[in-house]
């Protein structure tokens, strides 16, 4: 049984994924902490194989917990829940190690499709085999059966819409090419603030860089630019 501690300060939250973890066979929630303070207590008296992390709490955040984990070599692993979807700090969270991160909200289907990844990644591993590279593929690839359930867009998002952005984006003139929300919308055919969610997602995934800048009046006007070496990671959402 893969023993699991929940961190997270929202209690209504809290216990939805403890429902949420319960209904996933070999999984056991063995505590629950608000804080990374109270997490770091109870690693001292539990017996822990993940934690299912939040990072926006009050006092230490959860990349601040992960990276005191990390430095005192406690050997468990981190699977981030939470509403942070900014590129710097996937980024961060990556870096430091963690498994999954799954950006809030979300459907029970992908929270079950990390754990049940990360329990088949650690039951390769306990079985100490030696494999190949085919075999290893196989084992840790994300199936193509279950990508629309892996992959699934924030909520709010559509694939449709995003495939139409993704289009402009990659058609528009100039090297690089650069352009605002504004016109972006203007050849969708969607609102400057519907294109703003398609941005902050493309960002977080890095397909955009921003350029903060500010129009007349003081209004921030800011610049895009496409980074087609990631469009990749865009793709595994449509």
């Amino acid at each position: 049984m893969i023993q699991v501690l929940l961190v997270e300060d929202d209690p209504m939250v809290a216990e939805l994924n403890r429902l949420y973890l319960g209904r996933i066979p070999g999984f056991e929630l063995v505590a629950s902490a608000r804080s990374a303070a109270e997490a770091l207590d109870l690693l001292r008296t539990h017996t822990v194989d993940l934690l299912l992390l939040d990072i926006f709490m009050p006092g230490q955040s959860g990349l601040e917990l992960m990276a005191d984990i990390r430095r005192q070599a406690l050997d468990m692993d981190v699977i981030f829940v939470t509403a942070a979807r900014d590129a710097t700090t996937i980024d961060r969270a990556l870096k430091l190690g963690a498994v999954d991160y799954l950006i809030k909200p979300f459907e029970f289907e992908r929270l079950q499709q990390a754990f049940e990844r990360y329990g088949e990644t650690r039951r390769l591993i306990q079985e100490g085999q030696t494999l190949d590279q085919a075999e290893l593929d196989k084992r840790l690839a994300r199936h193509p059966a279950d990508r629309q359930m892996t992959e699934a867009l924030p909520k709010g998002l559509d694939r449709n819409t995003l495939d139409k952005v993704l289009q402009v984006i990659t058609a528009w003139p100039g090297n690089p090419p650069w352009f605002t929300s504004e016109e972006i919308g203007q050849q969708v055919g969607i609102s400057r603030v519907s294109v703003r969610k398609y941005f902050e997602f493309l960002c977080a995934l890095k397909v955009l860089r921003m350029e903060p800048g500010y129009g007349t009046g003081g209004r921030p006007v800011h610049r895009f630019q496409f980074q087609r070496s990631h469009l990749r990671e865009a793709h595994r959402f449509l």
